[in-house]
């Protein structure tokens, strides 16, 4: 987990990342933002809604000041492209975070490929937790180090090596392979294949 840093004054996800995610039915995406107009950075935003998110809401409302979180990260390599996958996690409970993936195709290029190249050179990453409508509960900074960079710059690289050779065979299709991926959430969860990257399934209450 990183350790606490500045907090953030509350305001509303942008109208961008709101439509993005009402139109996927997101419960977080990570997308490229200006903040305060500075220069653009990936920033996460993660929206704590529903029953099973009652807790975590009243956690957040209740924090006087930044909460513990974590974000683990991991590859896929399908036979129709790579999918970076982030997983963002907030502790409000002992024992069990709250959980969410997001599916990234950096080979496509686009919101995906900006979001892992900024990760990989920006100097902090901000976390938004918003309720049902988008309104921000709680948000938070931490620095980004070198070694956190090396991380992100390394899943880009090897996405983008893979996604080479898959070009080669004129294989690939970044639809194909997130869905290669959100078949497998389907199974699980029931949940819909998104249309508009960054896209993730519902967040989960189980730790992975």
């Amino acid at each position: 987990m990183w350790p606490p840093a500045l907090s953030v004054k509350p305001s509303r996800f942008p109208e961008a990342v709101r439509n993005a995610m009402q139109a996927n039915g997101a419960a977080a995406t990570c997308v490229a933002v200006q903040l305060d107009a500075d220069d653009w950075e990936a920033a996460l935003f993660i929206q704590l809604a529903g029953a099973e998110c009652k807790a975590d809401r009243r956690a957040i409302k209740q924090a006087q000041g930044p909460l513990p979180v974590g974000m683990e990260s991991d590859l896929i390599e399908t036979d129709t492209g790579a999918v970076v996958i982030l997983r963002p996690e907030l502790h409000t409970r002992s024992g069990d975070p709250f959980v969410c993936e997001i599916l990234l195709t950096p080979g496509d290029g686009g919101a995906h490929f900006e979001a892992l190249k900024l990760l990989s050179r920006q100097p902090r990453l901000t976390w938004f937790f918003g309720d049902q409508s988008h309104w921000i509960l709680h948000s938070q900074q931490h620095p980004l180090e070198a070694a956190q960079h090396e991380d992100f710059d390394a899943l880009l690289r090897d996405a983008l090596k893979h996604d080479t050779m898959v070009r080669m065979s004129k294989r690939y299709d970044a639809r194909a392979a997130l869905g290669e991926i959100v078949k497998h959430y389907e199974l699980r969860a029931g949940t819909r294949r998104d249309d508009i990257p960054p896209v993730v399934p519902p967040a989960s209450r189980t730790p992975h």
